[in-house]
């Protein structure tokens, strides 16, 4: 019995090494990005006054297993790590650690097939003021496929839902986790080859739910809030509050292949938010980096 154990395992490890792997092999899977993150209105302060500025280094890995569960299915479990560190909003400096599972099941044979994906994500965030620190929770199923050689869409939807550690109650009036929001957003991108190296995307996103714009004190701001703290990290006498919201968002980006598993990306993307009682916002962010998947 023991013989027979052994030379079954010995010829699972020899199917995953030479490539012809049952279903319950599993690889290694790395994804590693690293560039800086300019936003023109960090707060999202409706308010010319208090709108700020700034530009992050950002740094994320992904790691972990996937399995092919059958022909059509395939299935995998990371581990994530990120963070950003601003110029000069320090407060905004921090770390998320957390896991992501997601299953992915192609309709059909062949690489023109569509495909769905169905992923959650549960995340810790650790910021250096920790007003922000908390939990981030993310379910999503996304669908795409090819069109032609050159032609890649897809779409999605996503729920998150992001709670802070610490409600600091600020107003008698409204309660203080101004930091505890969810919403849902639907997507679609489309990705176009332009040459052997060089692709370029664009995408629209549509976001409800709540956001948190952080100003001074503002009456008008506040009739329209369900919550409200204060929020250091952008000034002394600066308030976050959490107001319902629609944000569209355009993105229009470039990637360049550097090598099979290296390339440089930059996009820009376009935030304009529009909440009740005419509270509207717009953000600029601008990303450029390197990506290496493995």
């Amino acid at each position: 019995m023991r013989t027979s154990l052994k030379t079954a395992a010995v010829a699972l490890v020899a199917a995953c090494l030479l490539g012809h792997a049952p279903a319950v092999c599993a690889e290694w899977l790395l994804d590693a990005e690293t560039g800086l993150v300019y936003e023109s209105n960090v707060g999202l302060s409706p308010l010319r006054r208090d709108v700020k500025g700034d530009v992050a280094a950002a740094t994320s890995v992904s790691a972990g297993l996937g399995t092919h569960l059958d022909d059509h299915t395939s299935a995998s479990l990371t581990a994530d790590v990120g963070g950003q560190k601003y110029a000069d909003l320090d407060g905004l400096d921090h770390v998320a650690v957390g896991l992501t599972g997601a299953i992915r099941r192609k309709l059909g044979l062949g690489a023109a097939a569509p495909w769905v994906r169905v992923s959650g994500t549960g995340a810790r965030l650790d910021y250096e003021d920790d007003v922000r620190t908390g939990w981030r929770y993310r379910f999503a199923v996304d669908v795409g496929g090819r069109l032609g050689e050159r032609w890649a869409v897809r779409g999605g939807w996503a729920f998150e839902e992001r709670s802070a550690d610490h409600a600091r109650v600020v107003s008698s009036r409204l309660p203080g986790d101004a930091f505890d929001v969810q919403g849902h957003t639907f997507s679609a991108r489309a990705d176009v080859v332009a040459t052997e190296r060089v692709s370029v995307f664009g995408g629209y996103a549509v976001r409800t739910g709540d956001v948190v714009a952080s100003t001074r004190r503002d009456p008008g701001i506040f009739v329209a809030s369900t919550a409200l703290t204060r929020d250091p990290a952008l000034g002394p006498d600066f308030v976050a509050y959490r107001i319902e919201a629609v944000v569209h968002a355009l993105t229009l980006g470039l990637s360049v292949a550097v090598t099979d598993r290296l390339s440089v990306n930059a996009s820009y993307e376009r935030l304009q938010g529009f909440a009740k009682r005419g509270i509207d916002y717009g953000n600029d962010v601008v990303r450029a980096g390197l990506l290496f998947v493995y």
